[in-house]
């Protein structure tokens, strides 16, 4: 299905359209150099390191971090406008009403899968590429278990925003091309 377009000034309204709305960025920091340096000096609401466990410095740096967002700060301007041009794949977006503890241990959950011999495997579920073919062979089963903070799923690109949320218990899809 797709939505109307949306021009960058209004990813924002559109982010936080719900009174109870929070929005967390995974950013992945193999794709976005310097991430804990820049999250260190970024007003946010505050971040967390989605691997758990002391890492080492470069470890680290190719991390992936959750975010919590602010509506009116630089650094979600930043991060929905040029950094969606210049860091295609940098993470995904999620709106939901949980606080920011409750999302990092959801998103850490959703970062580890059992494969079919039993052992875990890490996954990369904030990958764009990942997700558009894996999010429509779902099960029931797995939808209840991505969409259990009842998030919504925002993939941002260049040029096209994909929201995904459980609705009425099914995948829904929205496109939404980006226009300046």
């Amino acid at each position: 299905m797709n939505g109307a377009a949306l021009a960058t000034a209004q990813i924002p309204s559109a982010l936080w359209s719900r009174p109870d709305a929070r929005v967390h960025a995974v950013i992945d920091g193999s794709v976005l150099a310097g991430l804990p340096t820049r999250l260190q000096a970024a007003q946010t609401m505050g971040w967390d390191c989605l691997q758990r466990g002391a890492l080492t410095a470069d470890a680290a740096a190719r991390a992936a971090y959750i975010v919590e967002l602010q509506p009116e700060s630089e650094f979600t301007a930043w991060l929905v406008g040029e950094a969606c041009v210049a860091y295609d794949g940098w993470g995904v977006l999620m709106t939901s009403a949980r606080p920011l503890l409750a999302m990092r241990e959801h998103s850490r959950d959703l970062a580890e899968v059992r494969a079919p011999d039993g052992r875990r495997r890490p996954w990369r579920w904030w990958d764009h590429e990942l997700l558009t073919m894996l999010m429509p062979g779902l099960a029931p089963s797995q939808l209840d278990a991505f969409f259990a903070a009842g998030q919504q799923l925002v993939v941002p690109q260049a040029r096209r925003w994909t929201w995904w949320q459980k609705l009425d218990g099914v995948l829904d899809r929205q496109v939404r091309e980006r226009v300046a």
